[in-house]
């Protein structure tokens, strides 16, 4: 990736870090994501998901599947998390691609939440 990354760049498919600091980042996020889980779990208030379904410059397809899936138990366990829906995009397209579905997902969130005030 060291070679790639200057070539990606200019067209915004990579930040302007060295092929190390992109790899700390990587390893930074997935510790956050194992320590999310508990968090997750006491959370009381709505939230709600979109998941991406593609592959991505940092993991493979089934890769990426695999991190989704870890939602799936945390999700059984709290009524208040729920997956909105799973879009074709991946990570990096959402806003761009898929404002629709985010759009959709804020109105379930404030509905949901509208439903717990009263």
């Amino acid at each position: 990736m060291r070679l790639g990354l200057p070539l990606a760049r200019p067209f915004g498919l990579a930040a302007s870090m060295s092929a190390a600091q992109h790899a700390q980042v990587n390893i930074e996020i997935n510790e956050v994501c194992a320590a999310l889980e508990p968090v997750l779990d006491r959370l009381s208030c709505p939230v709600r998901y979109i998941l991406a379904s593609g592959a991505n410059l940092g993991g493979g397809a089934e890769e990426m599947e695999e991190m989704r899936a870890s939602l799936d138990p945390v999700v059984r366990r709290n009524p208040n998390l729920r997956v909105s829906t799973k879009v074709e995009s991946n990570h990096t397209q959402i806003l761009r691609k898929d404002f629709r579905a985010i759009a959709a997902a804020v109105r379930e969130t404030a509905a949901a939440q509208a439903r717990k005030d009263h």
